[in-house]
């Protein structure tokens, strides 16, 4: 285990960095993004266990949340999209990191802001555990600032692929995808996540997995242990499948 830090218009982010036991040449790589006003604190256990399957693992603090600089009150999606741009390029920068075989794993806020990650960089894998949506036209508005009657109507919307750009990246994507759902989420209702599926329902490579019982943080032991027992199987799975292509 390595912390590490790098900057983002001037501000420290804060992450770590977990590597297997067993150290290759070139490794795949997993960039896991934690949620709204949560951290990376919750996701080390997890990467800590995808990190056994054979992969190099990063989590990291978003901006304003943490231990990573700024006020929370003043980001908006773009920016904190750019912060998690640049976890992925600190990730592939590693010199034992296999550019060709990088996943992402986010949740909630962290889900959409990876949704639209995989529009911009190279992703092999990805995971998305609830992932929430929010409007285009006010992308660059500071998130605290939303309206959350606004947001919980949006997100109860039937929402048109070509028309947000998580789900409109999601449509392009080719690549193994598994979409989580907690059923007992209270944040992420139903329809949200009927419209990832849509988005996702061309893609050949597409799963869904219903994480029974659970609610959308995870808040029991139980339910932190079924989500990392997801993880382990789903990519020693794509593992072990990448390798009997390779």
């Amino acid at each position: 285990m390595e912390k590490i830090f790098f900057k983002v218009d001037g501000d420290n982010l804060f992450g770590t960095i977990l590597y297997p036991s067993k150290l290759k040449d070139k490794n795949p790589a997993v960039l896991f993004v934690h949620g709204w006003t949560s951290s990376q604190k919750s996701y080390i256990p997890r990467a800590e266990a995808v990190s056994k399957c054979g992969a190099i693992c990063m989590t990291f603090n978003l901006r304003g949340h943490g231990d990573s600089g700024g006020n929370i009150k003043e980001f908006s999606r773009k920016d904190h999209l750019k912060d998690v741009i640049k976890a992925y390029d600190f990730l592939v920068s590693l010199p034992k990191a296999d550019k060709n075989k990088i996943g992402v794993v986010g949740a909630s806020y962290g889900g959409y802001l990876s949704s639209i990650l995989i529009s911009k960089r190279k992703v092999k894998w990805f995971v998305l555990r609830a992932p929430a949506l929010y409007k285009d036209n006010d992308f660059n508005t500071p998130t605290f600032s939303l309206n959350k009657e606004d947001v919980r109507v949006y997100r109860q919307s039937k929402i048109n692929p070509k028309n947000n750009y998580a789900l409109k990246a999601l449509t392009r994507f080719k690549n193994e995808v598994v979409l989580i759902e907690c059923e007992k989420d209270s944040i992420v209702p139903k329809q949200t996540i009927q419209n990832y599926e849509k988005a996702l329902k061309n893609n050949k490579n597409y799963s869904y997995i219903l994480l029974s019982k659970a609610d959308h943080e995870l808040s029991t032991e139980e339910f932190k242990k079924a989500f990392i027992d997801i993880l382990l199987k789903v990519f020693t799975n794509w593992f072990k499948k990448d390798l009997l292509n390779s």
